[in-house]
C-alpha cells in the first residue's frame, strides 16, 4: 500500500545542484529512490554539466541563456497511467549568484501552473545562502573532506526548502485576486516564427529518444514595423537556428529524465535484485541440456521457493539478534550483528556473508542517529528491509515471464533480419550494401513497434510461445508498408551505391567521394551555422543598417563578414556555402530585381532563399546538377574522367530511389513466409540475455526499477533570458525574453517562437 509520504514522492521528486569556480560541486535528490550520497553528488554534477553544454549551444545560436523549460511527461502505459501515480511536469531552472550556478531540476503533478519567476527568484536566493556557506567554509583548518561535508549538509537542507515550496504550491500562479502580468505571459509576447514537424519517438533506445522531423517553416507576418522590424533582427532567432535548439532541448530532455530516473532508484532494493539474479543464474549453470522457456519458468519458481526460504531463514535470525538487548554505537552493533549472522550460518552450513552485507549497507544508510543506540531501535529498520526482499522477490516472479516475452519477440525478429542479410550476401555488392542497410532500419523500426506491444504492457502477463509467434507475424506483416512508405534514400547512400559499382579504380577520387558523402549533413549543419546569433545577428549589428538598402549590398558585405570566420571551421563544404551567398546576390542584380529595399525585408528574403537552398541541395535528384558544376572546375584529366563515370553512375542509381526499396520489401515478405519458426529449445542460461545490454537484470532495472521509465520527455516551453551588453541595456527597460511554445497532437507538433521585444525596448531610443 501506498502511503502519503510515498505519494507525495511519486508525484513531487527534486535533483538540486549547485557549482562555484572554486570546483565546489554539491546537491541532493529527493524523490521516491533512496541512494548514496556518491550517487546523489554524481547526478548533480551530471545535472550541472548537462546545463553547462546547453547553455553554450544557447549563447552561440541564440545570444541567450536558460531561464527555464518545462516538459509534459508522455507515458507510454496508458493502463499504468491510470491505475498508478505519476508526475505530469519536469521542469528545469537554473539560478545564479555572482560567478557560481545552482540548478533545479523538478517533477510534479501538473503543468503549466508554476510561476517561473518565483521559482527561479528562490533558486537565486539559495545560491546566495549557498556562496554564503562557501565563503564562511574557507577556512584552513577544515580540511577538502570537511568541507564537502559541509556542503552535502547544506545542499540537503537548501533542497528541503525548495521541496517544501513546490509541494505546498507556494510557486503556483496566482488564478484569483490580483495578479501581476509576467514578462513571459501571453499578452506580453510577440510571434514571429510557426514551425510544424512529424514527431518520432524512439521507444527501443535506453533512454528513450524523441525526434522531429521534416519542419515546415510557415510564413507568418512579421508583428513588427519601420525601425523597430530592424532593430528587433539584431536581437531575433532565425528560423534554422530555432530549429537547431530545439534539437539539443529534446537531447537535454532525454538526459534529464534518465537522470530523474536514476534518481527513483533504491540502491537496496536494486542489490537484492542482482543478489536473486545471480543466485538463479548460478543455479540455472547447473543444466546445460537444452530446454524451452516453459521449462526455465517452472525451475526459477521452484528456486526462488528454495531461496525465499534461505532468505527467511536470514531474516529470522536477524530477529533474533534484535532481541539480545546489545547496547552501542551503530558501527558496534553491526559488526556483532554481522559476527552473529556469520556463525548462525557456520551452524546452519548456510553462507549469509552477501545477504548479510547487503543488510548492514541498507541500515548504516537508514540510519541517522549512530551514537547510542540500543538494538531493539533498528527492528522497524529490519521490517522495512523484509520488505524489500519480498517486493524484490515479487519483482523477480513478475518481470521473467514478461522479459521472456519481450526476448521471444526481438529473437525472432532478430532471426528473421540475419536470414535476410545472408540473402543480401548473395547479391552483387551494390544491392548487398544498399539492401543490408534498410534490413538493419527495418529491424530498428520492428525493436520500435515491440517496445510499446500491448501484450508486453500486460499485468499478469503468462508466457506462451505460441502466441507470440503469432504474434510477431502480425506485427511484422502489418510494419512493412507503413515502414517502406517513410523509406527514403539520401544522397550519401546514393553516392555508397555508385561507388561500389565503379568499374575504374577510384584511388584517384576517392577524395572527392569521401567529401560527397558528407554533403548532405554538413550543408545543413552550416546553414544553422552561418544562421545562427554569433554570425548573422552579429553581422547586422556591427554594419551600420542605412548602408544596407538592398540585397546586393547586404550579401556582398555578409560574404566578407564570413569569409574571415569560416575558415577555422573542420568541414569539407564550408567554402560551398559562400557561393550560396554569391548567387542570392546575382540574383538581384537584374535591373527587374532591383527595388527599394528595408533591412528587414532583406533578411527575411536571405533567411528565405538559404532555407530554400538547402532543402533543394539534399534532393538526390539535384546533386547530379551540382556534380556536373563541380566536375566542370576539375584540371586534373585523370580525375575528371573518373569523375564523369562516377557522374554516370550516380545517375543510374537514382532510378532504384524508388525501385529498389520494393525489392528490399518482396524479399522481407517471402522471407517473413519462409520463416516457420519453433518453439526454441537453448541452453537455460542463454535466456537470460540476448546480448551484453539485453538481459534479465537491465530489463527489471529499466522497467521495475526505475520507476520513470515509462515516461517520455516532450517540451511545453522553453524560455531564454537574452544576455544583453552593458550598452545594449540602455535600450531596454526591462529582460528580454525569448519563449518557444509547443503543442502536440498525434504525431505532429507546432512550435512558435516569440518574444517581448515591443514591450521592453525603449521606442525613444530609434527616434535619436
Amino acid at each position: 500500500m501506498i502511503t502519503t509520504r510515498e505519494s507525495i514522492s511519486y508525484q513531487f521528486s527534486l535533483i538540486f545542484g549547485y557549482s562555484s569556480p572554486n570546483d565546489v560541486i554539491a546537491g541532493d535528490v529527493i524523490g521516491p529512490g533512496r541512494l548514496t550520497r556518491k550517487k546523489v553528488n554524481k547526478l548533480s554534477q551530471e545535472v550541472i554539466k548537462f546545463l553547462t553544454m546547453y547553455n553554450a549551444i544557447l549563447r552561440d545560436y541564440t545570444g541567450a541563456e536558460l531561464f527555464s523549460i518545462e516538459f509534459d511527461l508522455y507515458n507510454i502505459d496508458e493502463k499504468s497511467a491510470r491505475t498508478n501515480i505519476y508526475p505530469q511536469s519536469m521542469i528545469f531552472i537554473p539560478g545564479k549568484f555572482k560567478e557560481c550556478e545552482s540548478l533545479l531540476l523538478a517533477l510534479k503533478p501538473e503543468t503549466g501552473v508554476l510561476d517561473i519567476h518565483k521559482s527561479r527568484e528562490s533558486l537565486n536566493n539559495i545560491s546566495k545562502l549557498f556562496f554564503e556557506v562557501e565563503e564562511l567554509s574557507n577556512r584552513p583548518e577544515l580540511k577538502k573532506e570537511n568541507k564537502q561535508l559541509v556542503f552535502n549538509k547544506f545542499a540537503s537542507r537548501f533542497s528541503k526548502k525548495l521541496y517544501g515550496e513546490l509541494i505546498e504550491d507556494k510557486w503556483n500562479k496566482k488564478l484569483i485576486g490580483l495578479s501581476k502580468t509576467l514578462p513571459t505571459e501571453k499578452e506580453m509576447l510577440n510571434t514571429y516564427v510557426k514551425v510544424i514537424s512529424n514527431v518520432e519517438i524512439l521507444w527501443y533506445k535506453k533512454p528513450m529518444e524523441i525526434n522531429f522531423l521534416n519542419p515546415k517553416f510557415q510564413k507568418i507576418k512579421i508583428p513588427f514595423e519601420g525601425q523597430q522590424a530592424i532593430e528587433h533582427l539584431k536581437f531575433s532567432i532565425s528560423e534554422p537556428s530555432i530549429g537547431f535548439i530545439v534539437d539539443k532541448t529534446l537531447n537535454l530532455g532525454t538526459n534529464l529524465i534518465n537522470l530523474a530516473n536514476t534518481g527513483t532508484l533504491d540502491e537496496s532494493l536494486d542489490e537484492i535484485i542482482i543478489f536473486i539474479v545471480n543466485y538463479i543464474e548460478d543455479k540455472i549453470k547447473d543444466y546445460s541440456e537444452p530446454n524451452t522457456a516453459e521449462w526455465l519458468i517452472s525451475s526459477v519458481n521452484k528456486f526462488l521457493i528454495d531461496l525465499e526460504g534461505y532468505l527467511n531463514k536470514f531474516l529470522e535470525y536477524s530477529r533474533n539478534f534484535l532481541s539480545t538487548g546489545e547496547m552501542g554505537d551503530l558501527d558496534e552493533l553491526l559488526s556483532k550483528y554481522v559476527h552473529y549472522i556469520s556463525n548462525k550460518g557456520k551452524l546452519e552450513s548456510e553462507e549469509f556473508e552477501n545477504i548479510c552485507n547487503i543488510a548492514k549497507e541498507f541500515i548504516e544508510q537508514t540510519i541517522s542517529q549512530k551514537k547510542s543506540l540500543r538494538i531493539i531501535e533498528l527492528s522497524s529498520v529490519f521490517n522495512y528491509f523484509t520488505e524489500i526482499i519480498n517486493k524484490s522477490l515479487n519483482i523477480i516472479r513478475i518481470s521473467l515471464p514478461r522479459y521472456l516475452s519481450y526476448r521471444r519477440l526481438k529473437s525472432l525478429t532478430i532471426e528473421l533480419m540475419k536470414n535476410l542479410h545472408d540473402k543480401f550476401v548473395q547479391e552483387q555488392k551494390p544491392a548487398k550494401i544498399l539492401g543490408q542497410k534498410i534490413i538493419s532500419d527495418f529491424k530498428s523500426f520492428l525493436f520500435n513497434q515491440i517496445e510499446t506491444h500491448s501484450i508486453l504492457l500486460e499485468k499478469n502477463l503468462k508466457y506462451n510461445e505460441k502466441d507470440l509467434i503469432k504474434e510477431f507475424y502480425s506485427l511484422s506483416d502489418k510494419n512493412i508498408d507503413p515502414f517502406f512508405n517513410k523509406i527514403e534514400l539520401k544522397i550519401e547512400n546514393l553516392v555508397s551505391f555508385a561507388e561500389i559499382q565503379m568499374e575504374s579504380d577510384i584511388t584517384r577520387i576517392r577524395d572527392h567521394i569521401e567529401k560527397f558523402k558528407k554533403f548532405s549533413k554538413e550543408l545543413n549543419y552550416l546553414l544553422s551555422y552561418v544562421l545562427r546569433h554569433s554570425t548573422i545577428n552579429r553581422y547586422i549589428k556591427e554594419e551600420p543598417d542605412k548602408e544596407i538598402s538592398d540585397p546586393v549590398t547586404f550579401s556582398n558585405r555578409f560574404h566578407r563578414f564570413l569569409e574571415k570566420r569560416i575558415g577555422g571551421i573542420n568541414l569539407e563544404w564550408k567554402f560551398y556555402i559562400l557561393n550560396w551567398i554569391k548567387d542570392y546576390s546575382r540574383k538581384y542584380l537584374k535591373p527587374e530585381e532591383q527595388r527599394r529595399w528595408t533591412l528587414a525585408e532583406v533578411y527575411n528574403d536571405f533567411i528565405e532563399y538559404f532555407e530554400e537552398r538547402e532543402l533543394k541541395e539534399r534532393k538526390i535528384e539535384n546533386f547530379l546538377k551540382f556534380l556536373n558544376i563541380y566536375i566542370a572546375k576539375i584540371q586534373d584529366p585523370e580525375q575528371k574522367n573518373l569523375l564523369l563515370e562516377f557522374y554516370k553512375k550516380y545517375e543510374l542509381s537514382i532510378e532504384i530511389n524508388i525501385e529498389f526499396p520494393k525489392y528490399v520489401k518482396n524479399h522481407i515478405k517471402s522471407e517473413l513466409n519462409n520463416l516457420n519458426p519453433q518453439i526454441e529449445n537453448t541452453s537455460p542460461f542463454n535466456y537470460f540475455s540476448l546480448d551484453e545490454a539485453e538481459t534479465f537484470y537491465n530489463y527489471i532495472k529499466n522497467t521495475e526499477l526505475k520507476y520513470f521509465s515509462k515516461l517520455i520527455p516532450r517540451p511545453l516551453n522553453v524560455i531564454l533570458k537574452h544576455t544583453l551588453t552593458n550598452e545594449e541595456k540602455e535600450l531596454f527597460k526591462g529582460d528580454l525574453f525569448h519563449i518557444i511554445d509547443f503543442k502536440f497532437w498525434h504525431n505532429n507538433v507546432r512550435f512558435e517562437l516569440s518574444d517581448n521585444f515591443k514591450e521592453v525596448y525603449r521606442e525613444w531610443v530609434s527616434d535619436l
